[in-house]
């Protein structure tokens, strides 16, 4: 059985939901930290989300999520990111 792909994009955005509500500041303090999440879902699977922040260049941070269920989707998880733009602002 593969990803459930529903599950797991559902996973992201509840990790990028935490950072939305972040400001620019809290954002550039986590650059290149990495954090990792073993989450049991109700379905009763084990997903791994690792979560971590990037320097974007022109004052950009890039958040990234990347969800796996430790079987072959771990060699190709589910990603997703948002992009803060100095002044708060998402990029589109």
């Amino acid at each position: 059985m593969g990803l459930d792909k529903g599950t797991a994009a559902r996973l992201a955005e509840a990790r990028l939901a935490e950072w939305r509500r972040l400001g620019y500041a809290e954002w550039r303090a986590l650059l290149d930290d990495k954090e990792l999440r073993q989450v049991v879902d109700q379905d009763g699977q084990r997903y791994s989300v690792v979560s971590y922040a990037l320097d974007d260049g022109d004052g950009r941070v890039r958040m990234s999520v990347a969800v796996d269920d430790g079987g072959w989707s771990a060699f190709v998880p589910l990603v997703r990111g948002e992009i803060m733009n100095p002044d708060g602002t998402f990029l589109a």
